[in-house]
């Protein structure tokens, strides 16, 4: 659903719509990316203080009004309204996905707790695949008209997504959910206080910047590196539907390797094997390169899942304020991408093609300690 209605699948075909430069386009997407950040404390507080299933019941109806914005922007072709839908709509992903994962996590046994996370998110791949595909579908049937009906085609899907996410909304209000969905902190607690000590523990602090880099990575991937590396082999469209495909395939097998392997295990299998991928998407190119592109989709899969899931696994009644730093800082490195894309440009873009080698050779030392020392350290004193 996240990718579906709000990133770059339906969002190109509206920018094209609304004949929107490279600046707007640039700073709609970074406008996003600060709601899906800005988000992160006021969730914190909300969760803290409702419970789970408040902030996931919350989280979809934010991200509906912001879906059902993308109407008067269509209709009246209004910037201003496209800003604050995006906006919205990140806003409300951002609350529903902190209140979601941990929910998921901790709603059956602590050692199977990863591996549903992955479970839940392979989803999101889905999604994107899915949004590509009506995107494309959308294009070709209105070319046969003025590029002002491309906007117009565009509300039925918006609507049809945001109809579908407070139907959706509503009847996770009225099911029934175990008891730690509706668990708040005492009054007294302060949720600064619970970031404050959070940020004391390193391997924690390791975790926020392991999963802010696999953002970057990942954008820096099907962005940069993919347009560096496809050199006329397939068109860069194609071949972001194909990678979204291997990640999605991938997510399924890792999850499915979960069942017999531990899950900090794979991660450092994973982590290893997209970096490796990455470095020689950039060296070889052509053809070879898009294999390796292909590859290293494959092994992003579980990254952030199992992430944040080592993160936050034995945090106890500190979790929520985990989960808000850590989709916090998800958030922030996607506003990274689209600042350096408009300040570097196009000549930039064979060293741009590198990032993802960092960010993922980061990841792997992260997973390395993270196997060594089992998470421990990740447990707060009381």
């Amino acid at each position: 659903m996240q990718q579906l209605g709000v990133d770059g699948t339906l969002f190109p075909v509206f920018a094209t719509a609304l004949s929107l430069n490279d600046v707007q386009v640039t700073f709609a997407n970074w406008l996003n990316s600060l709601g899906y950040c800005l988000m992160a404390i006021p969730a914190a507080f909300f969760i803290r203080n409702m419970g789970y299933k408040s902030g996931v019941v919350a989280g979809l109806s934010i991200f509906a009004i912001g879906v059902f914005l993308y109407y008067p922007a269509a209709e009246q072709h209004g910037y201003k309204f496209l800003l604050g839908a995006g906006f919205l709509a990140y806003s409300g992903l951002a609350l529903l996905e902190i209140a979601a994962d941990p929910l998921i996590m901790q709603m059956g046994p602590a050692k199977s707790a990863i591996r549903r996370l992955n479970i839940a998110q392979a989803l999101n791949p889905l999604g994107q695949l899915l949004g590509f595909f009506v995107s494309t579908w959308i294009v070709a049937s209105e070319l046969r008209n003025p590029i002002g009906q491309l906007a117009h085609a565009l509300v039925q899907p918006y609507f049809l997504i945001g109809l579908c996410v407070l139907l959706f909304a509503f009847l996770i209000d009225k099911i029934a959910f175990p008891p730690i969905s509706t668990e708040r902190v005492a009054r007294q607690d302060s949720t600064f206080g619970d970031i404050a000590q959070l940020l004391k523990m390193p391997l924690f602090v390791f975790a926020i910047v392991a999963l802010a880099l696999y953002m970057v990575g990942q954008s820096f991937l099907w962005d940069v590196t993919l347009r560096y590396v496809h050199a006329g082999q397939t068109s860069a469209a194609d071949l972001l539907s194909w990678s979204l495909l291997a990640f999605l395939i991938g997510r399924f097998a890792g999850t499915a390797l979960m069942f017999r392997f531990e899950p900090v295990r794979l991660l450092v299998v994973f982590a290893a094997a997209a970096t490796i991928l990455a470095a020689l998407a950039v060296l070889l190119g052509g053809r070879f390169g898009v294999f390796a592109i292909l590859g290293a989709s494959f092994f992003l899969s579980i990254l952030f899942p199992t992430i944040f899931g080592c993160a936050v696994q034995r945090l106890g009644p500190h979790v929520k304020s985990a989960s808000a730093i850590l989709i916090m800082a998800s958030g922030s490195a996607n506003m990274v991408l689209p600042i350096i894309k408009l300040v570097c440009g196009p000549a930039a873009i064979s060293y741009m093609a590198l990032v993802p080698v960092l960010c993922f050779g980061a990841i792997l030392v992260f997973a390395v300690v993270q196997q060594r020392d089992g998470g421990l350290r990740l447990q707060p004193s009381p």
